[in-house]
């Protein structure tokens, strides 16, 4: 038991609260989050306490009230949240912890958390970088990232990939799967699907055989736009509807290829690339952020500039008639894919966590 000002408060020693946004909807901080859930309980981990951050406007201040209830009671502190929840929860942490001795980590959604701290002014820089010096670890997904996030004098980032969870499904390219592509992702103009529907539209237009499935949440702002490209794409392109996580590697393998074009500034490595490179499914993206980092063009990825459309109708060509390349890729993708299975990712988070004092228990 801990006393402040004769209030007894009931201090949870051994009990992690994992803090951050679960699916769904099914967006990248949410699949993640929910993904670490399912491999944390399938290992066996007992202590965990699951805080779902995502809430309607109207509960926002009763979910803030309870969340600062949970950090103060609770000694060991997962978050893993994206942009909005760091600036705002990680305060929140340091402040109690300095009344009461607790462990910490943040799980960093996204690619771009160094970007992000540079664009803060220097009297908010300062502190917050005192913060983050608090936490035992700040978990990130690529080492571009890494080295970033260290030009700010942050000796506490270890990379940990985004984990996925392997179906078994795998590609194999057949006449029923030929010329038909695929994107799942958020469906909005940074992720590319302008410039991927005008390129697709370029293909057919040289006489090619092609059609394209469009899986993933359609922003509201970009909705409009979107619905005026597919009625002009004359039935070539088709827009899916949303897609369960544990449903995208299954689908995957019923497409020649995926293309994702994106231009996203927070783009990390998207899960749904481990997913592709899990089944062996083809990609082309873009030579954007931190991508090259884990793919190597013409080996395990085909690789375009960002809103590049004459390069992306190009590269599409390409793998369409180019079953040789299209194969290497699918080979070259599922040895990218091994260190991001979910078990070898609780294993290593586990490992870290203990290294520094945590206490899990099955």
């Amino acid at each position: 038991m801990f006393i402040i000002k004769s209030c007894t408060v009931p201090i949870k020693k051994n009990k992690i609260l994992f803090v951050g946004p679960f699916a769904p909807p099914f967006n990248g901080d949410g699949v993640k989050n929910s993904i670490l859930r399912e491999g944390f309980e399938k290992e066996g981990y007992q202590n965990f306490e699951w805080f779902d951050t995502k809430t309607p406007k109207c509960l926002f201040p009763f979910m803030v009230l309870k969340l600062v209830w949970k950090v103060i009671i609770t000694r060991q502190i997962i978050l893993s949240l994206n942009i909005k929840g760091r600036f705002f929860i990680i305060p929140f942490f340091w402040v109690f912890r300095r009344v009461i001795k607790k462990h910490g980590a943040l799980f960093v959604i996204g690619g771009s958390f160094d970007k992000q701290l540079y664009r803060l002014t220097v009297f908010l820089r300062y502190p917050f970088l005192l913060m983050l010096r608090s936490l035992d670890g700040i978990f990130v997904e690529s080492e571009s990232l890494k080295k970033g996030i260290e030009k700010f004098g942050l000796k506490n980032t270890i990379i940990v990939y985004n984990p996925r969870k392997d179906s078994g499904d795998t590609w194999n390219l057949t006449n029923k799967n030929r010329n038909k592509i695929v994107f799942v992702s958020r469906v909005t103009e940074t992720k590319g699907v302008t410039v991927l529907i005008e390129s697709v539209r370029a293909v057919a237009a040289k006489g090619h055989n092609i059609s394209l499935d469009i899986f993933g949440p359609v922003d509201t702002a970009y909705n409009s736009k979107f619905q005026k490209l597919i009625e002009a794409s004359s039935g070539i392109v088709k827009y899916k509807g949303v897609i369960k996580p544990e449903e995208v590697q299954p689908m995957l393998v019923n497409y020649h290829f995926k293309v994702l074009p994106t231009f996203h500034s927070g783009e990390g490595l998207p899960g749904v690339l481990v997913e592709a490179g899990m089944a062996g499914v083809p990609i082309i993206i873009t030579r954007y952020n931190a991508l090259p980092e884990y793919f190597e063009d013409k080996i395990s990825a085909v690789f375009v500039e960002p809103k590049d459309v004459n390069g992306l109708t190009c590269a599409i060509v390409e793998l369409l008639s180019n079953d040789e390349l299209a194969i290497r890729v699918s080979d070259e993708i599922k040895l990218v894919a091994k260190p991001f299975r979910l078990d070898f990712i609780i294993k290593q988070s586990v490992e870290i966590l203990e290294s520094k004092g945590w206490k899990l228990t099955k």
